[in-house]
């Protein structure tokens, strides 16, 4: 069954499906870009957690120093916590107001998540009252070391200069 040049140009069956072809390619292409843009964004997400325990961990091996050299040790240093992240020390996630029973502790604050962690320092902010708190930005902390007087424990005090 030849066609003959005259039926090609009369022939419409095709150009009745066009419109359909389009709307299945167009939602073929929005699914993968929806998928792409998740997946750049847990990428992102997980970078900068990376990028926060890494900060986390410079703070940590400072406090874990000055704890076991005793109280009158004082470092100061130049952090920079990533975007959209918390960092916490010297509590756990929901039960911040349990210190100094969870000094020890330490934890970052990702959207929802809550990466924790334990040290062998205690952590207080610098009133020697409760959990440090380091929000997202570039913090120039001072890291001081004391013994609180009613238990004899070395506490590391978290503070802004």
């Amino acid at each position: 069954m030849a066609l003959q040049r005259m039926d090609i140009f009369t022939d419409e069956r095709a150009a009745d499906a066009l419109p359909m072809r389009f709307t299945a390619a167009s939602i073929v292409l929005l699914a993968i870009v929806l998928l792409s843009a998740t997946a750049v964004s847990d990428m992102l997400e997980n970078e900068r957690i990376r990028d926060a325990g890494i900060v986390l961990s410079q703070v940590d091996s400072h406090a874990r120093m000055m704890s076991a050299q005793g109280e009158g040790s004082r470092v100061t240093l130049d952090i920079d916590v990533p975007a959209k992240m918390t960092i916490v020390l010297g509590g756990l996630p929901g039960s911040e107001d349990r210190w100094p029973e969870d000094a020890r502790n330490h934890y970052i604050v990702a959207g929802s998540r809550h990466i924790v962690g334990e040290s062998t320092a205690f952590y207080s902010n610098g009133d020697l009252n409760g959990t440090s708190i380091l929000g997202p930005g570039k913090h120039r902390i001072t890291l001081e070391s004391v013994k609180r007087r009613s238990d004899n424990r070395i506490f590391v005090k978290v503070y802004e200069s």
